[in-house]
This record gives structure tokens, C-alpha cells and sequence, in this order.
């Protein structure tokens, strides 16, 4: 089921086929570190995020997450303020961000009356063409700056999560925690001519994974098995030309989750111009392989 959200479709259902194209997807922290132990390790009162490159999450946060009442401190995340100060520094920082899910926590109420707090995972899918090409051109424009300027780009899910939130009437009391600011220092010396501040609203259709039944817990987990394995080039068609693209693999997802529910015929080949970014991200082969043969969104 989907309904209208200012800036963003909400689909409700965790076990939904589409669930496999969502774009920011949201869930309570407990149910995301039940069901993804191998990147998230509780040791005592700490939470040691996987640190494996291009596998996982990429957790941003200010190093401390509620857990169950309990707080907990967080190992291997990155915090919400980030900054670089060279073109090198700039470019494995780019790579990296978008080499994992992002991960987000933000602390809601009930009612705003209420005593209880509650924490949920806001993931942002990096994997996504949309979402992804919407970070990298982001990220482009502060690269763009000249010497003896600072950049400052501000990265919000604040809209689009608010707008989820007040459809099952929560109220969000920690908008902090879905922020993340990049600067960007063209120069060593603290002492700077000119400063520009930007920011990216990152909306996107919101698939909500909460669920509570062991066969959706079991269906939530390969959906996130799979979302946060490291992208792998393939090959398009029987033969790959030069002026082809490598595209993400991921559409094996759909028979090992939904087989029971869905029939799926063979995908056609695509052919992009070829691209020099890596990892490489074929939008169009992406949305045939996970959207071709499922129901559609509704807007």
C-alpha cells in the first residue's frame, strides 16, 4: 500500500516485491541491529560498526546511539561534520560515502506527551541510480570551488522524514540526526575570502521495513542482506562492447525473496554510453531488473 507524502511516496508493507527498488528505507534500530548482526557488533555498552570497505553500512552519527533505554556508544561511524581540505582528501571521501548504505538515527515520540522515546535507522540507498547520482552531484559542486574559499553542503532528510513520521502521527525530537555537513577548506590557512553554503534535501520514496511476524523479519533480512553486499560489475547481454556499462548486480534478490509471490521473465539487455565513475550504476538496467515485472509505486 502507498500513500502521498509531500516530497516522497511511503510504502507501508515490509514484504512487498517493490520493496526491492526503495530508496530511503526506515525501520527501528533494535530491528536493524537484530537482523544485521555481522555489521553491527554489541560488545557491552558499545556498537562496533563493520569497517570492511565497500560492504555494509557507513553509520553517520555524533558517536552515541539509544538503544532500548540503554546508551550505547558507536565504533567506526562517521561523524555528522565532516572536513576536507584537498582535492585527494575530497575524492576517497566521495568514493567512500558512497561505497555503503548511509545510515541516520533519529529519536521520536509518540505523542508529544509521552515519556517514551523511540530511535529508528533512516537508510539512505546508495545503490539506488536516483539517490546515488543525487549524492555524487552534490558532491561535485563543492569540488568545484575555487582556492581560498570554503564550501559548506549540508546533506537533510528532514522533509521526507518528518512527512513519514507525521502520517502514523509521531513527532520527531532529534532533527540532528539527520544531518550530515561536508566543508570544504580549497586551502590550508584558516583565513578565507569567500564562503558558500549549500543544502540537499534528499527525498525519496520511503519503504517502512518495521515488522514483527518471523516470515517478515526473514524477508526484511535478505532485503538488507543483499542492499549492503559491495556493488559487482556484470556484464549486460552475451557480450560486453566498450560502449557498454557495467551494472549493479542485484536482481538475483527477487527470486531468492519474492519467488512465491511474483512470476519473472528473462531481462533484456541494455546498452549505455560507457562511463568513467566507479563503481559504475546503469539506471536504466537497474530499474529493469528490479521494477519490470513488479507493481509500480503509486505516486
Amino acid at each position: 500500500m502507498s500513500v502521498d507524502c509531500p516530497g516522497s511516496s511511503v510504502t507501508s508493507s515490509p514484504v512487498s516485491p517493490s520493496a526491492i527498488n526503495c530508496e530511503i528505507a526506515i525501520l527501528p534500530v533494535e530491528l536493524l541491529l537484530s537482523l544485521q548482526k555481522s555489521q553491527f557488533h554489541l560488545v557491552g555498552t558499545t556498537i562496533e560498526v563493520r569497517k570492511e570497505p565497500g560492504i555494509g553500512y557507513n553509520v553517520i552519527a555524533d558517536g552515541q546511539v539509544r538503544v532500548d533505554g540503554q546508551q550505547y556508544n558507536l565504533v567506526n561511524c562517521i561523524h555528522s561534520k565532516v572536513t576536507l581540505t584537498t582535492h585527494k582528501e575530497h575524492k576517497d571521501f566521495q568514493k567512500m560515502i558512497l561505497s555503503k548504505l548511509m545510515v541516520f538515527f533519529t529519536t521520536v515520540k509518540a505523542t508529544e506527551s509521552s515519556s517514551k522515546d523511540l530511535v529508528y535507522a533512516v537508510i539512505v540507498n546508495t545503490r539506488h541510480p536516483r539517490m546515488r547520482q543525487e549524492i555524487e552531484n552534490s558532491m561535485k559542486d563543492i569540488k568545484a570551488s575555487e582556492v581560498g574559499t570554503k564550501c559548506v553542503l549540508q546533506f537533510t532528510l528532514q522533509k521526507a522524514v518528518q512527512s513519514y513520521f507525521s502520517l502514523k502521527d509521531v513527532h520527531i525530537t532529534h532533527n540532528l540526526g539527520l544531518e550530515f555537513t561536508c566543508e570544504y577548506k580549497c586551502s590550508s590557512s584558516d583565513v578565507f575570502h569567500g564562503c558558500t553554503t549549500k543544502t540537499k534535501e534528499l527525498n525519496g520514496k520511503i519503504l517502512d521495513l518495521s515488522c514483527k511476524t518471523e516470515d517478515e523479519k526473514s524477508k526484511v533480512k535478505k532485503l538488507l542482506d543483499k542492499m549492503s553486499e559491495p556493488i559487482v560489475e556484470i556484464k549486460i547481454g552475451s557480450v560486453q562492447s566498450p560502449g557498454m556499462v557495467s551494472s549493479f548486480q542485484a536482481g538475483t534478490l527477487e527470486d531468492k525473496v519474492f519467488s512465491s509471490t511474483q512470476p519473472y521473465a528473462k531481462h533484456s539487455s541494455v546498452k549505455e554510453t560507457s562511463s568513467s565513475q566507479l563503481p559504475a550504476v546503469n539506471e536504466k538496467s537497474y530499474l529493469l531488473q528490479f521494477t519490470q515485472h513488479l507493481p509500480k509505486y503509486i505516486e
